[in-house]
């Protein structure tokens, strides 16, 4: 009885917080990849140019990005804080070494 209680409360909380997307890409999600693009693609995108000098400088460091993103997504508690924020930092911090 109490495991069916258990479970019925895990389902409950599984579809009313969807996984994030740095949780999907943690647990190896294959359709995540179109996902992340879609929400956070402009922003690093915008966030490249910005630390760049060129197109090709900006397209690099975006691969980049997106490569530390499903990196440290696994190390990530996208719980514990805001998944934007999180997106962001690590976007900045590849910059921040990409360009010394």
């Amino acid at each position: 009885m109490t495991a069916l209680a258990v479970q019925t409360i895990q389902k409950t909380n599984q579809t009313a917080n969807p996984p994030t997307i740095l949780q999907r890409v943690a647990d190896r999600d294959q359709t995540v990849i179109k996902d992340c693009i879609d929400n956070y693609g402009n922003f690093i995108w915008a966030l490249a140019r910005k630390f760049t000098n060129s197109t090709e400088e900006a397209e690099a460091a975006t691969q980049e990005i997106f490569t530390d993103i499903w990196r440290y997504a696994e190390r990530i508690d996208s719980k514990q804080y805001d998944e934007n924020v999180l997106i962001g930092l690590i976007a900045k911090r590849r910059l921040i070494r990409y360009l010394q």
